[in-house]
């Protein structure tokens, strides 16, 4: 069994006012390709192309864990307060890890909501990148489904989460992914 060529740390960055300890990994060496997870997930979602020597050979891949995501935990205090992610806040963050991590114009790559906010960057910060992949983005849009009854007492919210999210995975996707 070989050790992937991932490895992960943490970095501390200032947004909004607080300061947030993020977690990142990064594999390969090159051009920065900055890569963005979708909601309520992580860095996991990237391990695969992190993995790829022909992409790596090239590339430095960089994936962080947004604050509230992953191994990026709440600001201290979290629990008396309501967690909300702005477009504003999410803009912030991204710019302030790639100062506190040296990335000059990387390549940002990001799917659902890291696609959309991958639209917002482009059209707000087009300088401070090389380019974008916006994967699954659109610039609006509306809720496509009623989430009212997670929180009915007859039915499992957790359960009903699972269920919405499997629907949403590839039959052609491996079993053991």
């Amino acid at each position: 069994m070989s050790i992937e060529p991932i490895t992960g740390r943490y970095v501390a960055i200032e947004q909004g006012g607080e300061r947030y300890r993020i977690y990142f990994e990064e594999a390969g060496q090159g051009r920065p390709v900055l890569c963005l997870h979708t909601a309520g997930a992580d860095t996991r979602q990237w391990r695969h192309v992190m993995n790829d020597r022909r992409f790596i050979a090239h590339n430095r891949f960089v994936a962080f864990d947004m604050p509230w995501h992953g191994k990026s935990l709440p600001p201290e205090g979290f629990e008396t307060r309501e967690y909300l992610l702005t477009t504003e806040a999410y803009v912030e963050t991204i710019l302030a890890l790639m100062v506190a991590l040296g990335l000059d114009r990387p390549v940002l790559a990001g799917c659902s909501m890291g696609g959309r906010i991958a639209l917002q960057l482009a059209a707000l910060h087009p300088d401070r990148f090389a380019g974008f992949i916006a994967i699954e983005a659109s610039d609006y849009q509306p809720a496509w489904y009623d989430i009212d009854w997670f929180h009915r007492p007859d039915a499992h919210g957790g359960e009903m989460g699972a269920a919405l999210v499997s629907a949403n995975i590839s039959p052609h996707a491996p079993n053991a992914e």
